[in-house]
């Protein structure tokens, strides 16, 4: 039974954009030279960015496969039952634990921001990591063990390698032409014309003295399946290739945002705004996935009754396609979040002019603007996040074979990833012009106005892609199946 996996991201990147802040602050790495200072915090940058890329694909996995119930099949006609597997309850309990765990830690974020010594607070954050650490270990007993597979990416490098290798050749003119050819079709799903050349890996080579089992030992011959594997995740490119905007726009709430909190704090510790933001930043993007499945399951059941039972996939039809429509809404709601901060900025610069203290250095000089007025933005960017995050989870694992879908959270984060290093290059292009030494004299509305724009463009441009993927859905047995969609 395939999986369908919805993974969800957590407020990890609050705690890197606080950790950042902590050393920038209390410059932590007291009594060493500034060199000694960078070297190491780009050496925590790199760990914690390992920690992160690891975290994801393997903890959740791991952490479902102990939730999933293994019970024999009882009408199993051999003598060693078959185990039933429910992998959809599983990923729900992991959800629901995985999404307990991240409340605590930022809860506890919170609360560690009250202690004023920065070596009590990293003695204490060790110490509770080590005890995670000695604690996992020593459940290794308990464990359920589950035996190796593999990596599936290696299998899409061999089958580039393979078709590239094999490019010369004619495609099939019949079906056995391929090896393995399960589905007994002569196109190979999903059927995009510019990865067609893919079957090339699939197809047999009756030129050669050696036999199917002997090409594909020597890694010129792959079944169609493993072909079809790759093939639908190359067929994510067009997805992938709008959310480099997305996070572009994702990267200012734990880097500008966070310093606006700053400088409009009336608070004497300004941690403490900037916490109570990104806790309801985390609460929004936590609550609005439960809150859009609450809502999208009661629509299609009302539309579609359940007593219906012949058309089945129209129901998964509509799912597919109304995940697509919570992603276009999440890419809108980033264009009101940058619209409304362009505002905000404006009104924070027109109160510096009418003050005429444009030059001025103290940080934490009290300003005559309330932190309350951040409040709809870190509202906004959590829902941006909520809605899309999840929606490409969901998205991700439909067109995936089964066993690339503990793949979702490292391809998705590095698409969204690309946006945030084009962040750092922006601000360095526009350093000078819209950037300056303090945020007084930079002009930061203008920035939010040029996402903005950018978010436009983009959401144009998801428009095309979404009408790529839910429109043009194959045939498959007489009825469009959303999971080999193009």
């Amino acid at each position: 039974m395939k999986q369908k996996m919805k993974q969800k991201r957590g407020p990890h990147s609050e705690g890197r954009g606080l950790l950042l802040w902590f050393l920038a602050k209390y410059q932590y790495f007291s009594g060493n030279s500034y060199s000694t200072e960078i070297i190491l915090l780009y050496l925590m940058m790199v760990l914690a960015t390992v920690g992160q890329a690891s975290q994801d694909p393997c903890l959740k996995a791991f952490l479902r496969d102990q939730l999933v119930e293994h019970k024999p099949n009882l009408n199993a006609d051999n003598d060693q039952a078959d185990m039933v597997i429910d992998y959809d309850k599983a990923e729900v309990r992991r959800k629901f634990w995985w999404r307990i765990a991240s409340a605590v830690g930022t809860v506890s974020s919170v609360i560690m921001t009250g202690v004023s010594n920065p070596r009590m607070i990293t003695v204490i954050s060790f110490s509770v990591m080590a005890l995670a650490c000695l604690t996992f270990a020593k459940g290794k007993s308990f464990y359920y063990p589950d035996k190796p597979t593999g990596s599936p990416l290696i299998v899409v490098y061999r089958v580039l390698k393979a078709a590239f290798v094999k490019r010369h050749l004619q495609h099939g003119r019949e079906p056995n032409d391929y090896y393995m050819n399960d589905s007994g079709g002569l196109l190979l799903l999903p059927d995009i014309r510019i990865f067609r050349w893919l079957d090339k890996a699939a197809l047999l080579e009756t030129s050669k003295s050696l036999s199917a089992e002997e090409q594909e030992q020597n890694g010129r011959l792959f079944p169609v399946r493993d072909v079809q594997r790759v093939k639908q995740l190359l067929a994510l490119l067009p997805m992938w290739t709008a959310l480099p905007i997305h996070g572009l726009v994702l990267a200012t709430g734990s880097t500008f945002f966070v310093v606006q909190s700053q400088r409009q704090s009336l608070h004497p510790d300004p941690v403490l705004s900037i916490n109570v933001l990104f806790l309801l930043q985390g609460f929004v993007t936590v609550t609005v996935p439960y809150v859009h499945d609450f809502l999208v399951s009661g629509w299609i059941k009302k539309l579609i009754p359940m007593h219906h039972v012949g058309p089945i996939w129209i129901q998964k039809l509509l799912k597919h396609r109304v995940g697509l429509v919570r992603i276009a809404i999440g890419i809108a709601c980033s264009i009101i979040c940058c619209m409304v901060s362009m505002l905000v900025e404006t009104r924070r610069l027109n109160l510096i002019k009418t003050r005429g203290d444009a030059d001025a250095d103290a940080y934490y000089e009290p300003f005559p603007m309330s932190t309350v007025w951040l409040v709809p933005q870190f509202f906004l960017i959590g829902l941006v996040e909520g809605l899309v995050a999840d929606g490409l989870a969901d998205f991700y694992n439909i067109h995936v074979d089964e066993s690339l879908e503990h793949y979702e959270s490292p391809f998705n984060e590095s698409a969204i990833g690309v946006g945030k290093f084009l962040s750092a290059a922006l601000v360095l292009t526009l350093s000078g012009s819209w950037f300056n030494d303090t945020l007084n004299k930079s002009h930061l509305d203008k920035y939010y106005k040029l996402l903005g724009i950018l978010s436009s463009v983009n959401l144009c441009f998801y428009l095309l892609v979404m009408y790529a993927y839910a429109w043009k859905a194959l045939q498959v047995n007489g009825s469009p199946d959303p999971e080999v969609s193009t």
